[in-house]
C-alpha cells in the first residue's frame, strides 16, 4: 500500500484529502507545516506528497525546493486554491508533479495519485 503525506495548515483540508485517499486505498499521514513535513519525510517515507501553498512559516514553494532537494525521486502534488497559470506554471517548473485546485474532486485527486505512484 503506497503512503501518503498530506501538508496543508488546515485541519479540514488534511480531513477532506485523508478520507479520499483512505477510500482509494491508501495509508496517510498528515503534517500540518512545511517544517512538519520535512521531520515526517525521513521518517515515514512516503511515496507521495500532497502540499498546500499558503501555510504559515514555510511557504509551498519553498517546501518543494527543499524535498526537491534532498528527496528528488519523491512525487509532489499541490493542491490549492490559487488559479493563476503563472502560479501553476512556476510550480509545474520547480519539480511539482501536479497541480489541483482546491475545492478538490476526489476522482480528480485519486487519479492523479495513481497516474503518479
Amino acid at each position: 500500500m503506497a503512503k501518503i503525506l498530506i501538508v496543508d495548515d488546515s485541519a479540514y483540508a488534511r480531513h477532506i484529502l485523508k478520507n479520499a485517499l483512505e477510500k482509494g486505498g491508501f495509508e496517510v499521514i498528515e503534517a500540518s507545516s512545511g517544517t512538519e513535513a520535512l521531520e515526517q519525510i525521513p521518517l515515514q517515507k512516503p511515496d507521495l506528497v500532497t502540499m498546500d501553498l499558503l501555510m504559515p512559516g514555510m511557504q509551498g514553494q519553498e517546501l518543494l525546493q527543499h524535498i526537491k532537494i534532498s528527496h528528488p525521486e519523491l512525487k509532489v502534488i499541490v493542491v490549492t486554491a490559487d488559479i493563476q497559470e503563472d502560479t501553476r506554471r512556476e510550480l509545474l517548473d520547480a519539480g511539482a508533479d501536479a497541480f489541483i485546485n482546491k475545492p478538490v474532486s476526489s476522482e480528480v485527486l485519486l487519479e492523479a495519485v495513481k497516474r503518479l505512484i
